[in-house]
């Protein structure tokens, strides 16, 4: 009887053990699978996070590379050297959005170089009706940015701002260091006035470039103070 007992509780001890191997088994496997789909879906995320801030990149700007053209074309009667100028800064303008179409950060001077050379080229235009000032930090120049954010609130002061104003207006850009941000403002003359017609798509554009690259680290606002635009954009410093 006893050892019919203790046969009966070796089996049962058994029975227990592989049961709790089976589960230990199933468990390691179950948390396998669970972390490759984890990654799985993170390398999804950063693929398409990727593809985003591509396209993104590509929708900046086309129209004001073909009016640059126009205006080129018509300085040439004028001024055949200046002309000559002009295309190579629009030149350089193009390789730069080309080659900086797979980076997400340059540093800051280098982004100023080409700011310098949309302005150039918008002057064809507006001529004497647009003034332009910088005051830049020296030691923000190496600071880490999005790739053609600074020309693209630039763009929108000259386009939206001063494009309004019969006797033209003021542009100036300033960059300073805040605590462990990095404070860009854009401040240009005008009002605040966005056209119901308007996609407001530069400004969507920046939005949403900051959220995928910073998420709530970063912030963008515009508003108007004492009859100017004033654009500014928080970039946490890492």
């Amino acid at each position: 009887m006893y050892k019919d007992f203790g046969i009966g509780l070796l089996l049962f001890n058994s029975f227990i053990t592989i049961i709790g191997w089976t589960i230990f088994y199933m468990s390691v496997k179950i948390a396998a699978k669970l972390n490759a789909n984890r990654l799985e879906r993170a390398e999804l995320n950063s693929t398409l996070k990727q593809a985003q801030l591509n396209t993104l990149k590509g929708q900046i700007n086309p129209h004001f590379m073909f009016n640059s053209l126009n205006n080129i074309r018509g300085l040439m009667l004028e001024d055949v050297e200046k002309s000559r100028d002009m295309l190579t800064k629009l030149s350089e303008m193009l390789r730069y959005s080309l080659t900086k179409n797979d980076v997400n950060a340059i540093a800051l001077e280098e982004e100023l170089e080409m700011v310098d050379n949309y302005i150039a080229l918008s002057k064809i235009q507006f001529e004497n009706r647009l003034s332009f000032t910088k005051e830049i930090q020296k030691d923000t120049l190496d600071i880490q940015i999005p790739p053609m954010i600074i020309q693209l609130l630039v763009e929108n002061a000259a386009k939206h701002g001063i494009s309004n104003l019969k006797s033209g207006g003021s542009i100036k850009l300033i960059t300073a260091r805040n605590g462990e941000s990095l404070v860009i403002k854009v401040v240009n003359t005008g009002k605040l006035m966005i056209a119901q017609s308007s996609t407001q798509l530069g400004l969507k554009n920046i939005k949403q470039r900051l959220r995928l690259l910073y998420g709530t680290s970063a912030s963008f606002s515009l508003k108007e103070e004492n009859e100017k635009v004033v654009a500014t954009i928080n970039i946490p410093l890492k």
